[in-house]
């Protein structure tokens, strides 16, 4: 007999919402003719990863890669064109609104600087649905850490069987697949959700 899920864990940026570094990357990418991968490569893995472990400021998270592109933009309007791009993935929030009624635990998992996630919350009005809310930042560790896994599975009360965690960025999930969280590389909601319901039923 398969474990009965007891909790799911789902991405902020990407997942709960669409819009994300991804969407901003390829904005400069295009708007200065730049290869995707590498503006992707600056901005989220040189840049904003540090930001969102507390070891440079969300401010030199965005004059990084204005400064290595040469973009014309400031800090502040980078970060306004980057949280232009925030808006509730609506099936997402929807069918988590359901699973959590039907006595799911739902835990919103994020890695971001404080400012920037306080601002999206307030934005989309997350915390009208989810009181489960935890940003790395807060834990001073990487999202993608079996540390992190462990202090939510402790927190959650539930095993590592017991849990599905949903994620947008596939290097974030492996630690926890080998821990035996069953695991969910997010890439459109239809796909999602069939994998979820193999888990859940």
């Amino acid at each position: 007999m398969k474990p009965k899920i007891k909790l799911i864990i789902v991405d902020y940026y990407g997942v709960s919402t669409k819009g994300s570094y991804k969407e901003t990357s390829q904005w400069i990418a295009k708007k200065y003719h730049l290869p995707y991968k590498k503006v992707y490569d600056v901005v989220y893995h040189k840049y904003f990863s540090p930001a969102a472990l507390g070891k440079i400021t969300e401010k030199q998270s965005f004059e990084g890669p204005i400064r290595e592109f040469g973009l014309r933009e400031t800090w502040q309007e980078l970060l306004a064109k980057h949280m232009s791009f925030q808006h509730e993935n609506k099936p997402v929030t929807t069918l988590m609104k359901k699973l959590q009624k039907e006595g799911y635990q739902i835990l919103i998992l994020s890695k971001n600087t404080p400012p920037q996630f306080k601002a999206a919350l307030k934005k989309i009005g997350t915390r009208k649905y989810f009181k489960n809310i935890i940003n790395t930042f807060d834990l001073r560790l990487p999202k993608a850490s079996k540390k992190t896994m462990r202090i939510v599975l402790k927190k959650f009360k539930v095993k590592p069987e017991e849990t599905v965690y949903i994620d947008d960025q596939d290097f974030n999930l492996p630690e926890a697949r080998k821990m035996g969280v069953k695991t969910i590389y997010y890439r459109s909601f239809r796909q999602m959700k069939k994998q979820l319901d193999k888990y859940l039923n």
